[in-house]
């Protein structure tokens, strides 16, 4: 110990090397799936995570019903759509934290379009 003061300011996460700036390309990509995916399911981290979550949910029970279905191509068909939603979380978090890290993200309150009312229950 040298006897600094450690700050915990970061949550005791190690945030790792600065996140390299964004290409074009990477814009291109997050407006992309800004204009595709509802923004209030990527406005943050945790909402990522629930889409993610979502996503990965049928592929899970398709392959765990398999062992009592004993279907190989439901099984195969659940690998596939979980590894979908793994790679699409893979792919699309580090933009997301680029951008966020740039000041990019989240989009101002103003360009996220209010919720419709809905008179149902």
């Amino acid at each position: 110990m040298d006897g600094s003061i450690v700050s915990d300011a970061d949550g005791g996460r190690d945030l790792g090397p600065d996140p390299s700036p964004l290409s074009a390309r990477d814009l291109a990509r997050l407006a992309w799936l800004a204009r595709r995916l509802p923004l209030a399911w990527i406005a943050s981290r945790r909402r990522r995570r629930l889409l993610f979550l979502g996503l990965a949910a049928p592929g899970f029970f398709a392959v765990f019903g398999t062992i009592l279905h004993h279907n190989f191509f439901l099984m195969l068909a659940g690998f596939v759509l979980f590894a979908a939603a793994v790679i699409f979380r893979q792919r699309t978090e580090p933009l997301f934290e680029r951008a966020a890290a740039a000041g990019l993200w989240p989009l101002p309150h103003s360009a996220i379009p209010p919720a419709k009312d809905s008179h149902h229950a």
